[in-house]
């Protein structure tokens, strides 16, 4: 392994070294340019001379999202912060690309008595213009340039993708949701359309690590009805990593999923929302002058009254809160508290035919998280640092099974820039997680039994991160990085043995990724990434990713482990479009991967094989570790959703396999390279949105998945070639319309109509065991049928407002 990475690192210094010796020089970042005025009137009743210094967030359509006072004194400061958030930029540019940017805008205000002449329209520069009052003199406006620009932009990570809040907003089938706007992204292929669980890059579900703000959680979405368990209002961003994220993220062998949310507000906001299934609100003030701000935010779902016009047989509900205060300690130093959870619940009648049974509904899920963030941040000329303690419970399970951890955890984030060229960002965290199986009673009169089978462990992982952002030439940019990991898992003994089980596991994660501008509005982009990962042990076998615990199984003490590449290229195209064409590879050991048709035959029921059997029967014994590979080619085109007319089209051509082992009747092992029980080959998404003009937008979008493999059936076992034919392929198409109307000069409502899945198309998700001819005997071939999910459909009539 060691050889092939230094072989890996060995190609990217060479590939380096020669684009640098061919590069030319790019032209600077191009910072914002104002399109409106952007003169301030002189404060009525003020007196004598005043400089006000703003920080200001040039978002990419131009407008102006925040406006911080950074100096001054009242009344002019805050003056100067309304009126700049009326202010309308041409967006800064990289790479002929829109970019969000931070600016520094310094307004002087002036009173000379023997001067009324109006200043003429500056040029980035903030001056008064409203004449003096009767009796008073004009203020005078200060000579240009008044207003220093800084543009430190927003800088994207190699290989990531960034979904903002206005970036899918108006996205179809999104709901106006960054997270449920993953599943258009290239190289993500749901396990069911409509349900939020995704195989990225070939990782299974339970490789993928979520977090927010920092704070690992473990979902990001609600059960079935699949929105965020975070209100959208609430996030500012979210950052998408197919693979090779960077070394600040740990202890996961696949896809990262980081949101990031909104600064704090330093002038009220809210917003509200009503649908047919859910009402949400968010609201936040600042308090003691702006030193101090306090925020609230919640979802409430009811998606019952509507579930129960189609049948009585199933109950589902489902809420989140959000609550965050924020306290400024010194003008740089910053103290908050962040609370969040989410609570899911599902429940079906049970389909037996015995009338007592079937008097209570039983329930399928249930799911509670909830996170308490203490964080500090602190703030210097060039860097910055966030002291972190989170702790955390989780509550997931279905009856009569439920899985608990308490967690607590400790995390360390450090930036510092050297200079223009060289930034570094490092860190260290630790986490400490208590697992806990709770068995309820099974039946009417049935005590709470113990678990005493595969105890369930402790967990402590800590580790320590750092990486170079590291300009090497004005078109090369490399990021070199590691990460050094320990896992430490402990737990109970089955019985009879008695004791503790421990393990520990050191491991390296190196990363490095670059980029290299091969001309103006085109990019080379590589990565390459190890990542390790706890084996994911499921409860029971249902083969749900949210039913698992991490940790070491007795006969299993090794971790999975990820080796992850890509190369691709990224190119703006006339009228705004831009496109991305990525190949990407990836190896995986010690994988714990979902299972489905795969059949594990109970002690004493195995069956001896017919003399004319072609082969003897397998299984698939669960939870055991396979090797795996994936390989593909992922293209994204797209053009901003602020555009009047926008359009995104992504495309991923890939194949994800794996290497299973088959145990015959015989007691033999064999192993075979099998496909992917939810590899697609063809994942197609394409999204049209229009504004119609007058407040009115259209848009819809189509999703297009190949079918995923399955095994011909002799009898209830599978047959080789196995995973080697394909269920039917699916489509589904969303529709959006919204009409908007303006409320004063940031405000606005909406109405909205959106829906998922229109079609009302189901998927079909294998052949079942419901076959023709009653029972099946080995040997004995026939038709089963096919067993399909859905329609997944989800309807959405609502208002929404902002203020």
């Amino acid at each position: 392994m060691f050889t092939l990475l230094r072989t890996v690192f060995a190609c990217l210094v060479v590939l380096l070294t020669c684009a640098t010796a061919v590069a030319e020089r790019l032209p600077d970042l191009l910072p914002p340019v104002a399109q409106s005025s952007t003169d301030v009137p002189y404060p009525e009743g003020a007196e004598g001379d005043a400089a006000v210094v703003l920080e200001l967030v040039v978002e990419t359509d131009g407008s102006v999202s925040s406006a911080t006072v950074v100096d001054g004194v009242e009344p002019f400061a805050e003056l100067a912060r309304s009126v700049a958030l009326t202010w309308r930029f041409t967006p800064a540019r990289r790479a002929q690309q829109p970019v969000a940017a931070r600016i520094r805008a310094r307004v002087d205000f002036h009173r000379d008595p023997e001067d009324s002449m109006p200043p003429a329209e500056p040029a980035l520069t903030a001056a008064p213009l409203a004449p003096a009052p009767a009796g008073e003199a004009a203020a005078k406006p200060s000579p240009p340039p008044a207003m220093e620009i800084t543009v430190v932009g927003t800088r994207r990570e190699i290989g990531e993708t960034t979904l903002s809040k206005s970036d899918v907003r108006e996205m179809p089938g999104a709901f106006g949701d960054a997270f449920r706007a993953i599943e258009a992204l290239p190289g993500v292929a749901p396990v069911v359309s409509g349900m939020p669980y995704f195989y990225v890059r070939g990782a299974p579900p339970n490789n993928a690590g979520y977090y927010v703000d920092g704070v690992r959680v473990p979902l990001l979405f609600h059960l079935g009805i699949g929105q965020s368990v975070i209100h959208p209002g609430l996030i500012d961003h979210v950052d998408f990593f197919p693979s090779a994220a960077p070394a600040r993220y740990g202890g996961f062998a696949g896809a990262i999923i980081a949101g990031r949310t909104r600064e704090p507000a330093t002038t009220l906001r809210g917003e509200a929302n009503v649908r047919l299934v859910d009402a949400g609100a968010l609201l936040e003030a600042p308090f003691a002058d702006g030193r101090g701000t306090a925020l609230v935010a919640g979802r409430y779902g009811y998606p019952g009254p509507i579930v129960a016009l189609a049948t009585d047989d199933m109950k589902i509900g489902y809420w989140d809160y959000q609550a965050r205060t924020t306290w400024k300690l010194s003008s740089k130093g910053t103290l908050g508290l962040f609370a969040f959870g989410s609570h899911d619940y599902l429940a079906s009648r049970s389909p037996s035919s015995d009338p007592a049974a079937r008097e209570e509904l039983v329930e399928e899920f249930v799911s509670d998280f909830h996170r308490l963030d203490l964080r500090f941040d602190q703030a210097w000329a060039d860097g910055r640092a966030r002291v972190a303690l989170t702790g955390g419970y989780d509550a997931q399970g279905a009856a009569p099974t439920y899985m608990t951890n308490k967690s607590l955890g400790l995390r360390l984030e450090v930036e510092q820039r050297f200079d223009q060229q060289l930034l570094f960002r490092g860190g260290a965290d630790a986490q400490l997680d208590a697992y806990r199986i709770r068995l309820t009673a099974q039946g009417p009169g049935e005590p709470v039994v113990p678990q005493s089978a595969n105890p369930p462990p402790t967990n402590l992982t800590a580790g320590l991160h750092s990486d170079l952002v590291w300009r090497v030439a004005r078109r090369v940019e490399l990021v070199p990085g590691a990460r050094f990991n320990v896992f430490a898992s402990s737990r109970h003994r089955e019985a009879p043995s008695t004791g503790r089980a421990k393990t520990l596991i050191p491991a390296i994660d190196p990363r490095l990724s670059a980029r290299v501008s091969v001309s103006t509005g085109a990019a080379w982009l590589a990565s390459f990434g190890l990542s390790h990962q706890y084996p994911s042990l499921r409860l029971g076998d249902v083969p749900a990713p949210i039913l698992s615990v991490p940790g070491f199984p007795f006969a299993n003490q090794q971790l999975q482990t990820a080796m992850q590449g890509s190369q691709g290229f990224e190119v703006a195209l006339p009228a705004d479009l831009v496109l991305t064409a990525t190949g990407f590879y990836s190896v995986f050991w010690g994988l714990t991967d979902l299972s489905a048709g795969c059949f594990q035959y109970l002690p004493g029921d195995q069956p001896e094989p017919m003399p004319n059997d072609p082969v003897p029967p397998y299984t698939c014994p669960n939870n055991q570790p396979v090797r795996g590979k994936a390989y593909g080619v992922e293209l994204l085109l797209r053009r901003s959703f602020s555009k009047r007319l926008s359009g995104w089209l992504s495309y991923t051509l890939s194949r994800s396999m794996r290497e299973a082992h088959f145990v015959k009747a015989d007691g033999t092992d064999e192993v075979a390279t099998v496909a992917s029980e939810f590899d697609r080959t063809h994942v197609l998404n394409a999204v049209l949105s229009y504004a119609l003009g007058r407040g009115w937008r259209a848009g819809t979008r189509l999703l297009f998945l190949t079918g995923t493999p399955y095994s011909r059936l002799d009898g209830a076992f599978p047959v080789p070639p196995y995973n080697a034919y394909r269920n039917p392929a699916f489509y589904r198409v969303d529709f959006r319309l919204e009409k908007r109307w303006r409320l004063g000069q940031d405000g606005s409502i909406a109405f909205v109509l959106e829906g998922q899945n229109v079609t009302l198309s189901k998927e079909v998700s294998g052949l079942g065991l419901e076959c023709e001819g009653g029972p099946m005997a080995p040997g004995q071939t026939t038709n089963c049928k096919q067993s399909t999910v859905g329609p997944l459909t989800i309807p959405s009539i609502g208002v929404e407002a902002f203020f």
